[in-house]
């Protein structure tokens, strides 16, 4: 799941970042700022359809790292694909991104949202459990945003 400890050190190593070499187009940040959400939208979306697993793996860059609780950091497509492999049937994960913001060289950004998780506790009971994340995302050479890291905490309901 998503956890949310490192999310503010990483935001501000990310935005002190050098911007565009000299020379280059200025990015609309605007416009990706816009396109981060979409995206995050669209990955909440194929979780429903294709899977919470799933939607990790194909929305995920190489070089994904996930911060799960009370575990070693997850690393890589196959560490996510690893870390979802035994999640519980009927088990549901939706998130809805907030806010959004990218660098001035348009090449990382980052979503912040709250997600909802509905699936079975201990004794088999169906729960919801709410939260909120961030996650850090890489701009493809194809122009399209693959999330880096992902991290999340748990908060009470809304």
């Amino acid at each position: 799941m998503r956890i949310l400890s490192a999310a503010p050190a990483l935001a501000i190593a990310l935005f002190a970042s050098p911007t565009a070499s000299p020379g280059a187009e200025p990015a609309d940040v605007e416009k990706e700022k816009a396109a981060l959400i979409r995206t995050d939208t669209e990955f909440s979306e194929a979780a429903q359809k294709i899977g919470v697993g799933e939607a990790f793996v194909r929305f995920a860059d190489a070089g994904a790292t996930m911060l799960p609780p009370g575990q070693n950091a997850v690393r890589g497509i196959e560490g996510v694909r690893k870390q979802f492999a035994d999640y519980p049937k009927g088990s549901t994960l939706a998130w809805k991104p907030f806010a959004a913001d990218v660098a001035r060289s348009a090449d990382l950004g980052y979503t912040l949202g709250t997600y909802e998780a509905r699936g079975p506790d201990a004794e088999g009971k169906t729960v919801t459990r709410y939260g909120k994340y961030c996650s850090v995302w890489k701009k493809q050479p194809d122009g399209r945003w693959k999330w880096v890291v992902d991290v999340g905490t748990p908060s009470p309901a809304p």
